[in-house]
């Protein structure tokens, strides 16, 4: 019995070793290709996609907004900050992470100093190749 498994095993390594050796020809439609090409280049009209960023201040005075944003650009000068009127209210954000885990590593950092922040989902900016 455990001769007709271990024949059994080998037959099935064996398949699969001539399985990774053939080749695949793929055979695609011109209609196909064209409309990959025309998704590109709509997709290059559009900078921004679905993300997260990190709101340090809602509020509706602008002089405090401004105060935080110049105090958080002397201590993260690299970081990207936007600064957002929906009325009647100023956001101060900053990042453009492009997933949940990136933001709350960089919200436990900003914690520390900014107290109560928040992580957003927003539409961020595509990251510069």
């Amino acid at each position: 019995m455990k001769k007709a498994y271990i024949v059994l095993i080998l037959f099935c390594f064996q398949g699969l070793f001539l399985a990774a050796q053939s080749k695949v020809k793929i055979i695609s439609d011109p209609l196909l290709d064209s409309l990959v090409a025309q998704n590109i280049e709509i997709n290059k009209g559009q900078p921004t996609v679905d993300g997260y960023r990190i709101q340090l201040f809602s509020g509706s005075e602008r002089n405090n907004a401004n105060a935080l944003r110049n105090k958080f650009k002397q201590e993260y000068p690299d970081e990207t900050i936007y600064l957002i009127y929906q009325q009647p209210y100023f956001k101060l954000r900053v990042g453009d992470y492009r997933n949940h885990i990136e933001a709350q590593q960089m919200y436990l950092k900003y914690q520390k100093t900014y107290g109560q922040i928040l992580i957003i989902p927003d539409k961020i900016n595509l990251p510069k190749l």
